[in-house]
């Protein structure tokens, strides 16, 4: 969950917003999946009719055409596509930088040495600091060595990785002795205290959100480490990039503002060029200025919520109503902004 103030940016980035230039995009290959993480926000585990490779390429040639410098190839399991690979070359052969998020099982040592040698940077997820929780949290026995197997081959291919923890009920009581574990690994490492209905607006991930003591925990770990999330806004700037510089491709080829605005499409790129409906798409318009609103709004609120990250498409899910934060949100800005005041 990210929030940003357009006076902090550089003037290149200040210049794509002005032109609506989609910089990143996240691709979502396929909804298949090797494991069933409880509090997992996609709807299924199969495409109904997958986008193939060349599909892709072509999306990755509409994306140069608009601007884009940065593409994330996620899912789902990103690896499980069939064409995985002509794809996340097809990124960089395109001088886009590649960025893989995946949960690891599928890294074996050829696959390594293909991710390092495209210079991709790659995302996983860690659900606990023992293998019972995580195995727990993925429903698959084995995937805590799979994922540690696949973390220590890219990082001796000196693959960038980055570690990242959903915070659950499941884990909340070990989130102390996971990030040890993390650091000691010498790797990079966020929390996320975040978890999100379905993408079908199902909510049952919800049963899986953290106790407010849990959230306390480990909200005083990201504060400690540097991380608490923050955003220093000026009014009349954005909330965040949605509908500006950020684009999202389903598996199926509908394109979203970002990759949690599902409330609508802008259209299909089998249908339509996504260079057309980047252009041309109303709902594009909407998330941009539901973007600009919402910064000025959370600035009007004032105490904890004018400096917290907020998502409007995630309040939309919540609450019905993109500008409206949900009760579990107005919490953790409150508590972040009161941890920040105790230790000035």
């Amino acid at each position: 969950m990210t929030s940003v103030a357009t006076a902090g940016w550089a003037p290149w980035k200040r210049r794509a917003v002005e032109l609506a230039q989609p910089l990143s995009a996240h691709l979502e290959l396929t909804y298949a999946c090797n494991w069933r993480c409880v509090f997992c926000y996609n709807p299924r585990h199969h495409d109904l009719r997958q986008m193939s490779g060349s599909e892709w390429l072509g999306v990755l040639d509409e994306l140069r055409v608009l601007g884009s410098l940065y593409v994330t190839l996620t899912g789902g399991e990103c690896l499980t596509h069939p064409d995985f690979l002509e794809i996340a070359r097809g990124v960089r052969a395109r001088a886009m930088a590649l960025r893989v998020l995946t949960n690891g099982a599928l890294v074996d040592d050829s696959l390594a040495d293909e991710l390092a040698g495209l210079h991709a940077s790659v995302e996983m997820s860690i659900h606990g600091a023992r293998a019972e929780t995580h195995d727990r949290t993925t429903a698959r026995p084995g995937s805590f060595a799979a994922m540690m197997a696949a973390a220590h081959r890219l990082r001796s291919r000196k693959v960038e990785v980055l570690l990242k923890t959903p915070l659950t009920s499941i884990n909340e009581g070990e989130i102390a002795e996971l990030v040890a574990l993390v650091e000691g690994l010498g790797l990079p490492h966020r929390i996320d205290a975040t978890l999100t209905p379905r993408d079908d607006g199902d909510r049952s991930p919800l049963a899986f959100v953290a106790s407010a003591a849990g959230l306390e925990r480990a909200m005083r770990l990201s504060l400690a480490r540097g991380h608490l999330p923050r955003t220093d806004r000026d009014r009349g700037g954005l909330n965040c990039g949605t509908g500006r510089i950020t684009l999202t491709v389903d598996p199926e080829g509908n394109v979203y503002p970002c990759m949690q605005w599902r409330k609508s499409s802008l259209g299909n790129v089998r249908v339509t060029p996504l260079r057309e409906l980047w252009r041309t798409s109303p709902v594009r318009e909407e998330a941009a200025a539901t973007a600009r609103a919402a910064n000025d709004r959370m600035l009007d609120q004032g105490g904890g919520l004018a400096g917290f990250p907020f998502c409007p498409a995630l309040a939309h899910q919540r609450t019905g109503d993109a500008l409206v934060p949900d009760p579990s949100h107005v919490f953790q800005a409150e508590l972040a902004a009161r941890l920040r005041a105790e230790t000035a």
